[in-house]
């Protein structure tokens, strides 16, 4: 082989290089343009099947990150279409009879949704003139500009309205509870945008509910609150929608927003759930504000004479504002309801020891053997109560004293040591 045709092969060989590189750096967007076409031909076929939906799908997914397609808004029409594809999919199949993954159901309506957004953010084209500039609306003065996909987009999504609020309710049964929220938000969005799918507020309320369990769900319990108040706004008042707000509140340890709740719930349910009433009748006893106190409990009262903890609240009011023998009945009515009431149990011996201590006062000249003759017997009427309230509280240190003095008052030294050992 001469010199010449030895150059004329490397010659050869280098264009075939430069080819091959050329080919290497047009090959992935070509690709990527190739599988969307291909994408797109497919989703207009009749035989798609759920496993067809997901494998398109799948195929999707680099353009959607590819620097060339990315920005196209027919990647992600195409994309939005094929997830839409795949939830009605699921749902003709649920429709027969069968069973599908609700789980997947919801999410590709998710998605789908987030790419048809997607798409409409870039699914704007303005027109120039031949020098390249924008062209100006004669009526309104503003660029002039055409879409391609808007119009089929807003058309796919009307038609999806109500399968949003149905996603909600699946992917909150599956425990995906930022999928449900957001499902259900969607719902929302689009039925404000969309004027023949507006509902009534008492549906938004509803809706506003069940994002507030979703959130209560996921423990953010702040908005969880927040979200059950945006459903009585709108007229969702079931006794519900303050239960779990109390429980969201609670556990931020909101003392104002408990009693504004409180209020509200009173306002709405009355006396009929008595949680309410006492979280009011506990503001007005902390603000010595007792003449209303007073009165919320004897309406409760009147509702329900058989509630212990109300009992002991209206003892305590009218111990305060009428005196210690006016309360009596009231502690002894609570104890007698349940004897398990730590409260009412301590009130009750309270009175009793409170009662020997102010015999000894009021005697103070009297022998100690006269005296014990008078107290010991009441201390002995106090001393199950206090016991009993200091075995259900060991934090009750006011107990613990009385039942320290009334054992030694009555000389009894076992009992003495064992309470001191409890320490």
């Amino acid at each position: 082989m001469t010199i010449i045709n030895k150059a004329k092969l490397i010659s050869r060989g280098l264009r075939c290089t430069v080819c091959l590189l050329a080919v290497v750096a047009w090959h992935p967007l070509a690709a990527q343009q190739r599988v969307l076409a291909e994408v797109k031909k497919s989703l207009d076929g009749l035989t798609m099947t759920v496993a067809n939906y997901q494998n398109a799908i799948n195929r999707l997914q680099p353009a959607l990150s590819h620097d060339e397609t990315r920005n196209n808004p027919e990647t992600w029409y195409v994309a939005g279409k094929a997830q839409f594809g795949l939830h009605d999919k699921y749902k003709a199949t649920r429709q027969l009879g069968k069973k599908v993954d609700a789980k997947a159901m919801g999410t590709s309506l998710l998605q789908g949704y987030d790419h048809f957004m997607h798409a409409l953010t870039l699914d704007t084209i303005f027109e120039t003139d031949s020098k390249g500039r924008p062209r100006l609306d004669k009526k309104t003065g503003k660029p002039k500009y055409r879409t391609r996909f808007s119009t089929d987009i807003n058309d796919r999504v009307a038609k999806h309205i109500a399968d949003f609020n149905v996603a909600g309710g699946e992917l909150y049964n599956s425990k995906e509870w930022d999928g449900a929220y957001r499902a259900w938000q969607v719902y929302l969005d689009l039925s404000a945008r969309y004027p023949e799918a507006t509902i009534p507020d008492t549906v938004a309320g509803l809706t506003r509910y069940y994002q507030g369990i979703a959130l209560w769900q996921k423990g953010d319990n702040r908005q969880a609150a927040n979200h059950f108040a945006l459903a009585r706004h709108l007229g969702y008042k079931k006794k519900e929608a303050y239960d779990y707000a109390l429980v969201c509140l609670s556990s931020e340890k909101d003392e104002q927003a408990i009693v504004d709740l409180a209020r509200e719930a009173y306002e709405q349910l009355g006396v009929s759930d008595p949680q309410y009433v006492r979280i009011l009748i506990n503001n007005h006893i902390n603000r010595h504000e007792l003449n209303q106190a007073e009165a919320l409990i004897d309406a409760a009262i009147a509702i329900d004479s058989n509630d212990s903890e109300l009992q002991n609240l209206k003892g305590l009011v009218a111990e305060q504002l009428h005196g210690m023998e006016q309360a009596l009945p009231y502690f002894q009515r609570s104890v007698e309801l349940d004897g398990d009431n730590a409260q009412a149990l301590f009130n009750l011996g309270r009175y009793y020891y409170n009662q020997a201590a102010q015999i000894t006062d009021n005697n103070s000249k009297l022998s100690v053997k006269a005296l014990a003759k008078k107290v010991n017997p009441i201390y002995r009427q106090a001393l199950p109560y206090l016991e009993r309230a200091y075995e259900l509280d060991p934090a009750n240190e006011d107990a613990r004293a009385a039942l320290r003095n009334i054992y030694y008052k009555l000389g009894d030294a076992r009992k003495l040591d064992a309470l001191d050992r409890r320490r």
